[in-house]
């Protein structure tokens, strides 16, 4: 009797887990479906959206994962919303655009120039992009770059996905999700930035470089930041990952002002970032706002050009000065861009104000514009050279 009861309640309970098991009713094989990798956003020369996405073909590969055939496909297609010309590549596409998987979104100058908003709605409003996916600038059109093809990978989406996440490696670049972005555009306090991919041919081999990255009002890109700037601008993020800082020592200084017999060479200084954190901090005295922004990095020697091996403890704390007005440099660079140049707000300073000193915001928020350009903002910067480095 016992035994039967126990029966029963087994049977209950496998049956109910049964319920519990996935289905596969909705399910699509990977034939039918083309994986997007890459898209392109551009504002066509009718002031339509052109959409270009990079589709892998998952025929291209045999049982063996050796490539029988081309690896990914172009498709393109134009309309008045985005939301219209994702639809409009799937009849000319034969196959259910999978955006999932997609790495990349390349905006045009054109468009970004234009406005960013009416097709941001619909990479926020649609479940099937990812807001962590890459967003990032080109000069030109987007679909050259959705085009151009890659010697280091297959898909070239893959290529430029590793290129951002590699901009640690120099700190040169300005990597930037679609979540990232939008935060951006609706906080007070902050204007926009993204980062920019160039491709170019070198010695007849396709190249991407990505490096810079755009300065924006609201959604409107204004200008392009170039390396030194976007390093500077990372500087007062707290986003310096890593990378080189090359300096000069007086010697250097002196020989590069010579007109004739030196190579340009001379007195040089390489240190490596081992470890970097900044931070903005606003001085509210009375009426009176002013900004520090308070620098500390740590870095290791990795070449001099001076002639002069040796590094003893006298001369440690010329080395770190001579670093930490290195740094001021790339920082002002971005500072007077911002503040001369530009009129725009993309280092933060409202945001920083808005978070410390609320009620002065307030007060003051309509009229930042005219406020930002006259801040006056203090570096301050403590550098320490871990490792000398020796000559074996």
């Amino acid at each position: 009797m016992i035994i039967r009861y126990m029966k029963r309640w087994v049977i209950l309970i496998a049956l109910f887990l049964l319920l519990l098991l996935p289905g596969c009713w909705s399910h699509q094989e990977l034939n039918e479906i083309g994986v997007v990798s890459a898209m392109g956003l551009d504002l066509s020369e009718q002031g339509k959206l052109r959409l270009t996405v990079e589709v892998i073909n998952p025929q291209a590969y045999t049982t063996k994962g050796q490539q029988s055939k081309t690896s990914t496909r172009i498709l393109t297609s134009e309309g008045e919303t985005l939301f219209e010309v994702a639809r409009d590549l799937m009849t000319k596409s034969g196959d259910r655009l999978f955006y999932p998987h997609n790495q990349v979104i390349v905006i045009g100058e054109d468009l970004a120039r234009a406005g960013l908003l009416p097709a941001l709605d619909f990479l926020e409003r649609d479940p099937e992009i990812r807001l962590f996916t890459w967003i990032m600038l080109t000069e030109g059109k987007a679909e050259e770059i959705i085009r151009a093809p890659s010697k280091e990978s297959l898909v070239s989406a893959m290529h430029l996905k590793l290129l951002v996440e590699d901009y640690k490696s120099t700190s040169k670049g300005i990597p930037k999700n679609i979540l990232d972005f939008t935060n951006m555009i609706y906080t007070e306090g902050i204007e926009p930035t993204l980062g920019k991919i160039k491709f170019y041919e070198e010695k007849g081999e396709p190249t991407f470089h990505m490096i810079g990255g755009g300065a924006f009002k609201e959604d409107k890109l204004i200008a392009w930041l170039d390396a030194e700037e976007a390093r500077g601008y990372l500087w007062v993020h707290n986003d310096i990952k890593g990378g080189i800082i090359t300096a000069h020592t007086m010697e250097g200084v002196k020989k590069t002002n010579r007109a004739e017999g030196s190579s340009g060479l001379e007195g040089r200084l390489s240190f490596e970032i081992i470890r970097a954190k900044s931070r903005v901090k606003p001085v509210l005295e009375g009426e009176k706002l002013r900004f520090v922004i308070d620098i500390n990095v740590t870095c290791n020697l990795g070449e001099r050009t001076d002639n002069n091996e040796a590094v003893t403890k006298e001369n440690f704390k010329e080395l770190e000065a001579i670093l930490s007005q290195a740094v001021i440099g790339e920082v002002q660079v971005v500072l007077e861009k911002a503040q001369k140049e530009l009129n725009s707000d993309i280092l933060g300073f409202g945001l920083a104000t808005q978070r410390k000193y609320p009620d002065y915001w307030n007060q003051h928020k309509d009229n930042w514009e005219k406020i930002f350009p006259d801040l006056d903002v203090e570096i301050l910067v403590k550098a320490v050279v871990d490792d000398p480095g020796s000559v074996r």
